[in-house]
């Protein structure tokens, strides 16, 4: 062999395996745990740990997203995958796996205050870590099933950041005194992840009047230097303009050649037929800088993008490398193509983004890389008349509210615009609605009223702005503030006749087809479906109507929790776990939700769906439609009703928008910018005299436009990713489940003093020193999945999974032994 430390000679085809190292002649029970403790960060395969041992079976897609992450430590990396794709999956393997070798000792995740509690449990359910949320008061613990303290509610002292893992509202620490306190107080983080990162973004961007960072993108700003790694997190990361994708990048980091200027400019050049020889070289000394930061480009990859001959190929790289101008402009026109289609793919985008699409799972799934299909969508957009009746009341209710507004005192007008947006909305979603909402204001209005605790912030999550477009997003004690301030521009005596008219309407003219949609559904072989509202009190009329009517097992998920009929009547709260499992075993036939209660549910085996209204945000939709349109769903086409009034403003800009770009067929990623802009333009149609006439025409005109605009041309961020590289091969885990159901079942290799007591099929009875009660574990992950809310997964990362004491200076175990060699000693 060589002794100047390069790779030894490989041995002759014919000689014997090295037999493997032998196993130190040790305590059993030390030596097993001390490999558990170590296993994370084995060379090889210690990376798949964190996977082997939760309750997630990861698709392709998720683990080439993992292995970016994981390999290229610290992990820089902004998750943009469609919804319904898994994004929360890719950054839970990371977060993991981080922790369990020791990575990342303190982690931050941020997320908006609504999906708190969802991230929570995700972590949880799926993979076994039971983290805190910081809710600006005190620590809530995540429920761990048996473990001392697990639901605990602790006070949060002052340095509630020296928790080494906590997850909190981006709402909440985006504030001045919170985002001080975190940048100057906090210790340095080892992984930040932020949900929703397209919160982060400048006010008014690419507008004539740009503003600067908006609080969370400052707040972000300032935790880049605090911070080993950062995950962003998104489904949209551009909004209004490409600047805002600039903006995402530059937290994580892009070569000092890519300025915000070099960045628009490139992109703008890469959307010219023939960009001229300047515009060419300026692109060239950006490439540069992508190479010089991460990596040359391979000839083999230009000649995969491009189809050139080796020799050509090779004439472009030089080209685009060479520091001087001439070899560029000497390029053949078929060569210089090739240049530019080089320089797309060849950005700081394919190194710090990664995004999938359905369409590019279902080519994945043609080419062989994916072994399920990823469903089809069938849409269908049913627009129902208005009664008489229901048009009169509809357009009084618009003259209320265009009136009310214009007379508004400027310093009211926000405020009077957010409530009478309200109204508009629950207007467009039901009769009911609307009944229950000038209810409440008449109460609210009444001696006394203004003092009387405001709504929760569940209700305030449903009347929340959907506008995506807006600088910083208002939380619910911002939006409760603006509801009190409007109550002085309404008169008593307006919402009373508004009431006294809507109460003697018959029942929702929508509801006679929703039953009807729910009947071809059914006859169609979709024996559950979904139905969605964006409102609770919509969700409650529907479900006592369709009660009354008979003939279909009905449950309802909302901000309350999950809802079942009682048998005297009414209905009877049940657990969030027990609302899914009964809807995954077919113990309902449709499921009554609202969007407050849309996070979360993955219900792959549900084929169709329901929109009994459309909220403002095409986006609210999609999400809704994520529920069901998911890797693994059981049904080859997804069917989707959506229900419309007919000749109302949204329902004209939703038609217009699905007639010309096929809306919720498929949504593509350079039309999120005119998508995003829907709501804040049909608040504005309707706020302008009820929005009728000619201001209603301007904006359905006015967003077609831009729709054709941009599938025109427009930044085309998945045209700038690499989508082409599979997912790589990778060594078994060391250890599993089914080997830590080995050690379980060994008394003589748990801890001392622990009693464990067999209960049924990869089962126990968990009984450490010092607790209470007996906790139930199982080492099996689909029945962990049946029954989180009560039972434990015994894998690392649980506090019930405790290793006995151990020596500092155990022995090592050799390389290339699994935990199963030690058990089979």
């Amino acid at each position: 062999g060589r002794t100047d430390g390069g790779t030894p000679p490989p041995p002759p085809p014919d000689a014997e395996p090295e037999p493997p190292a032998p196993i130190p002649n040790v305590d059993r029970r030390r030596l097993v745990w001390r490999f558990i403790a170590r296993a994370p960060s084995l060379p090889d395969g210690g990376a798949r740990v964190g996977e082997a041992t939760a309750a997630v079976t990861p698709w392709p897609h998720q683990v080439r997203a993992f292995e970016r992450l994981y390999g290229r430590w610290p992990p820089k990396l902004l998750i943009a995958d469609e919804v319904g794709l898994g994004k929360t999956i890719q950054a839970g393997l990371l977060l993991r796996q981080a922790w369990l070798a020791g990575r990342a000792k303190r982690i931050l995740i941020l997320a908006p205050k609504a999906v708190l509690r969802q991230w929570q449990i995700e972590l949880r359910e799926k993979f076994n870590l039971h983290w805190p949320i910081y809710d600006g008061r005190a620590l809530v613990g995540g429920p761990a099933p048996g473990a001392p303290g697990g639901s605990a509610r602790r006070d949060a002292p002052d340095r509630w950041h020296d928790e080494p893992a906590v997850i909190a509202s981006s709402h909440l620490l985006r504030r001045r005194d919170r985002a001080e306190a975190l940048l100057a107080e906090a210790d340095p983080w080892d992984l930040i992840v932020l949900d929703e990162a397209h919160h982060a973004r400048r006010r008014a961007a690419g507008g004539r009047r740009e503003g600067g960072p908006n609080a969370l993108l400052k707040l972000m700003r300032g935790l880049r230097a605090k911070t080993g790694g950062l995950i962003l997190l998104t489904a949209t990361p551009m909004q209004v303009h490409p600047v805002e994708v600039w903006d995402l990048l530059d937290l994580l980091g892009l070569p000092p050649e890519w300025t915000e200027g070099a960045f628009l400019q490139f992109f703008e050049t890469l959307g010219q037929p023939n960009p001229p020889a300047d515009a060419l070289d300026r692109m060239a000394r950006l490439f540069q800088a992508v190479e010089r930061d991460h990596g040359a480009v391979g000839r083999g990859d230009v000649r995969r993008l491009t189809g050139l001959s080796p020799l050509k190929a090779g004439r472009v790289l030089r080209a685009l490398r060479d520091a001087a101008s001439i070899p560029r402009r000497q390029l053949e026109t078929p060569e210089r193509r090739a240049a530019l289609a080089v320089l797309r793919a060849h950005t700081p985008i394919r190194r710090l983004v990664s995004r999938h699409t359905r369409a590019l799972l279902r080519r994945y799934f043609r080419e062989g890389r994916l072994a399920t299909p990823v469903a089809d969508r069938r849409v269908d957009d049913r627009f129902l008349a208005l009664t008489a009746a229901e048009r009169e009341l509809y357009e009084a209710v618009e003259r209320y509210i265009g009136t009310t507004y214009d007379q508004a005192a400027s310093a009211e007008r926000s405020a009077v615009g957010f409530v009478m947006t309200i109204y508009r909305r629950r207007l467009a979603s039901s009769f009911r609605a609307l009944r229950a909402t000038f209810e409440r204001r008449l109460d609210a209005m009444s001696p006394g009223g203004a003092a009387r605790p405001a709504p929760s912030g569940a209700a305030w999550d449903e009347d929340a702005p959907d506008d995506e477009t807006a600088d910083e997003p208002p939380d619910a004690e911002e939006l409760a503030a603006l509801d009190r301030r409007a109550l002085a521009a309404e008169e008593r005596a307006d919402v009373e006749r508004l009431l006294e008219r809507i109460r003697a309407l018959p029942p929702d003219g929508k509801l006679a087809a929703l039953t009807g949609a729910l009947a071809d559904l059914r006859r169609d072989g979709y024996g559950q479906v979904m139905v969605f509202t964006q409102y609770a009190d919509t969700m409650d009329f529907l479900r006592d109507a369709l009660r009354a009517r008979g003939g279909l097992r009905l449950l309802c998920f909302s901000g309350r929790g999950g809802e079942v009929p009682a048998a005297a009547g009414g209905w009877r709260p049940i657990a969030r776990d027990d609302a899914k499992r009964r809807f995954r075993e077919g113990g309902a036939d449709v499921l009554l939700c609202t969007d407050a209660a849309a996070e979360g549910l993955n219900f792959q085996f549900c084929g169709a769906l329901v929109n009994y209204d459309m909220p403002w945000n095409p986006m609210r939709v999609e999400q809704r439609i994520g529920r069901v349109d998911r890797l693994g769903q059981r049904h080859a086409t997804i069917r989707v009703v959506n229900l419309h009034y007919a000749g109302t403003v949204e329902t004209d800009v939703y038609r217009a928008l699905r007639t010309r770009i096929g809306l919720f067929e498929q949504v593509v990623g350079r039309l999120q910018p005119i998508l995003a802009r829907m709501p804040g333009a049909i608040a504005g149609a309707v706020l302008a005299a009820g929005g009728g006439g000619d201001r209603r025409a301007n904006v359905v005109d006015e967003l077609a436009r831009q729709a054709r605009e941009a599938e025109a041309g427009g930044f085309d961020l998945d045209a700038a990713l690499d989508d082409a590289a599979a997912p790589p091969a990778r060594p078994p885990s060391p250890v599993t489940l089914d080997d830590l159901d080995r050690v379980i079942a060994s008394p003589d290799l748990m801890p001392p003093g622990t009693d464990v007591q067999p209960l049924g099929r990869r089962e126990y009875g968990l009984l450490t020193p010092g607790m209470p009660e007996r906790a139930r574990v199982t080492t099996d992950p689909a029945y962990y999945e049946e029954h989180a809310g009560s039972v434990a997964l015994w894998s690392p990362g649980h506090p019930l999974f405790t290793p006995p004491e151990l020596p500092e200076d155990d022995e090592d175990v050799p390389a290339g032994v699994a935990l199963k060699d030690l058990l089979e000693r």
